[in-house]
């Protein structure tokens, strides 16, 4: 008679160290002990009895049960064994050495390597050489412990390092979660150090608030007396009000745009990346816009000995 689930809530084992057996059919039956409910199998391949364990009940219900004994039904069917091979003892342990953390953490960091910049790459992979292979590189990333991940980064934070400690639990767990993603890792460990570690300090840059600070700080930057990159930049930053890697990487024509905004004020009609409309370029012929010319350089080249060759 097939079982149904007010009997399954309700049996109880009767005290048997081998179980109570309560059959469904189809070979499908319900194991009940003083431990738990557990959903077997039996069936024969190859001429020898074999059982098959399909979970604990409630965890996996009657119907998932039934549906799990037909799947293997069907593998049976097909003269394959549904029970999966163990696998040999030496090889598991040979296979946990070789995936070591230092092994994840390689082929992570080649996975990053397409969505990042070469010199992001060389940082982290100095991390890790540095802070992290040494403690933990030569162990298995399966056996990776909230303790091992914490002495690391505590070592770290010991430096006065405080927001690089934060930054390589984040990196760790991006490994670990890598590596639960291809089977080496059952799950990230990292989020259980939450609190462990001391906060981030948080600090407001330092800024010029004071005209006669700002006249200072001008008239070091024009006292400066270095290689023509950095002159040249120091010299544009007050003048663009960009950031020192817009500075770095920006383009001639970005930088002339720039100019001619300061020097025209924004038209209603401006655009949202910043363009002009068509009356403050095209209108007044050749004379309006050599006119713009010389006003762009008026405010962005006030000392055309040494600013002249930078613009033009």
């Amino acid at each position: 008679m097939p079982l149904t689930d007010l009997f399954i809530r309700k049996v109880k084992p009767s005290g048997k160290p081998s179980g109570d057996k309560y059959s469904d059919g189809r070979s499908l039956y319900l194991l009940v002990k003083e431990s738990n409910k557990y959903w077997r199998m039996n069936y024969r391949h190859e001429g020898k009895h074999k059982t098959l364990a399909f979970g604990t009940y409630p965890e996996v219900s009657l119907a998932e049960a039934r549906e799990l004994c037909a799947d293997a039904r069907k593998l049976l069917r097909a003269g394959a064994d549904p029970k999966p091979p163990k696998k040999d003892r030496h090889a598991q342990e040979q296979e946990a050495d070789q995936n070591t953390f230092e092994a994840l953490a390689l082929q992570w960091l080649a996975k990053m390597g397409a969505s990042r910049s070469a010199s992001t790459q060389e940082k982290v992979l100095a991390w890790l050489q540095h802070d992290l292979f040494p403690y933990i590189g030569s162990m298995p990333a399966a056996a990776i412990k909230p303790r091992d991940i914490l002495g690391v980064i505590q070592r770290v934070e010991a430096r006065g390092a405080i927001d690089s400690a934060h930054r390589m639990k984040q990196m760790c767990g991006q490994i670990l979660r890598y590596g639960v993603a291809i089977g080496w890792v059952e799950r990230d460990v990292t989020p259980d150090l939450k609190g462990a570690l001391i906060a981030v300090p948080r600090k407001n840059f330092a800024a010029i608030t004071e005209p006669k600070e700002l006249a200072v700080l001008l008239r070091s930057i024009y006292g400066y007396e270095g290689h023509i990159v950095p002159v040249t930049a120091l010299k544009l930053t007050p003048l663009l009000v960009c950031t020192s890697r817009r500075i770095a990487r920006g383009r001639m024509v970005g930088i002339r745009s720039r100019c001619r905004r300061m020097a025209h004020p924004c038209s209603e009609d401006e655009n949202e990346d910043g363009a002009y409309g068509a009356a403050a370029h095209t209108s007044g012929g050749p004379a309006a816009r050599a006119s713009s010319r010389d006003r762009s350089r008026e405010v962005c080249l006030s000392k055309p000995a040494h600013r002249a060759r930078v613009h033009e």
